[in-house]
């Protein structure tokens, strides 16, 4: 039996993936991947959360486990508080290593680091960190090893992720976006007066992105390395006709403060 492509996302909290690319994680596990989605921040200091009683946290886990296995997705979520974890940065980036070098994922999707959002910026800092050395940051030997061969940046909202000028698309379909739909639902229980706008963002994006890619949609990416693939991308491999090439790569040529 082949082995399934094992593919990460690396969300800041809860329901990051959920709330901003939902069409490209199901359209992974549609195409047969298995598909983890991180979170390490919890969040559990945010008022909303608080205001949920002593049992918010086991609620808000519960909701965003069923959110994710809506879009075919195994769901983790760390303890790291939002608006205190930059304290943890040395600890989540060892924890994080350990669970890249247990894992192994092929693929990893992130954040874009240039976000308005602190715990964005900072899980981008963390994730780019732990990818490259896991190695040498994970005590004692991982045998079979392999470092993730591509890693992407997924656009949060437009008002937070700024300069992301994206290089591949990944359409949308009606299959996906209702697996979307019915993933963003979960959240109700939990955060209901937040589902209605995380729902909207991620339909704006999709028919905006849909509209310049002259598709019925589409979710973007930012190709971040670790190098150039030059026999093809594995994720055109895995999701074919589905990615596209994103249209605005000539920008990069007449304004370079536009690079990381």
């Amino acid at each position: 039996m082949e082995k399934k492509p094992r593919i990460l996302f690396v969300g800041a909290h809860h329901e990051e993936i959920e709330a901003e690319c939902p069409n490209i994680a199901a359209a992974l596990t549609l195409a047969g991947c298995e598909v983890t989605i991180l979170n390490p921040v919890g969040g559990w200091n945010w008022t909303f959360i608080r205001s949920l009683g002593l049992d918010g946290r086991e609620r808000t886990i519960a909701d965003a486990t069923a959110a994710a296995a809506e879009l075919g997705c195994r769901k983790v979520v760390w303890d790291y508080p939002v608006a205190q974890a930059d304290r943890f940065q040395a600890e989540i980036i060892d924890r994080m290593a350990a669970f890249i070098a247990d894992y192994a994922p092929e693929i990893v999707f992130m954040h874009w680091p240039r976000d308005t959002h602190a715990d964005h910026r900072l899980v981008a800092h963390v994730t780019r960190h732990a990818l490259g050395p896991t190695l040498n940051i994970v005590p004692g030997e991982v045998p079979g090893f392999t470092p993730p061969v591509e890693v992407y940046a997924f656009q949060t909202g437009v008002s937070q992720a700024y300069n992301f000028i994206p290089d591949l698309m990944v359409t949308t379909d009606d299959r996906t976006m209702a697996m979307a739909d019915k993933c963003i639902e979960k959240f109700m229980p939990t955060a209901p007066r937040f589902v209605p706008a995380w729902k909207k963002n991620f339909h704006t994006k999709a028919a905006y992105w849909g509209n310049v890619s002259g598709t019925g949609g589409a979710e973007v990416l930012r190709f971040m390395g670790p190098r150039l693939p030059l026999h093809g991308f594995r994720l055109a491999e895995i999701l074919g006709e589905r990615l596209l090439s994103g249209p605005l790569s000539e920008l990069y040529n007449c304004n370079s403060d536009l690079w990381l």
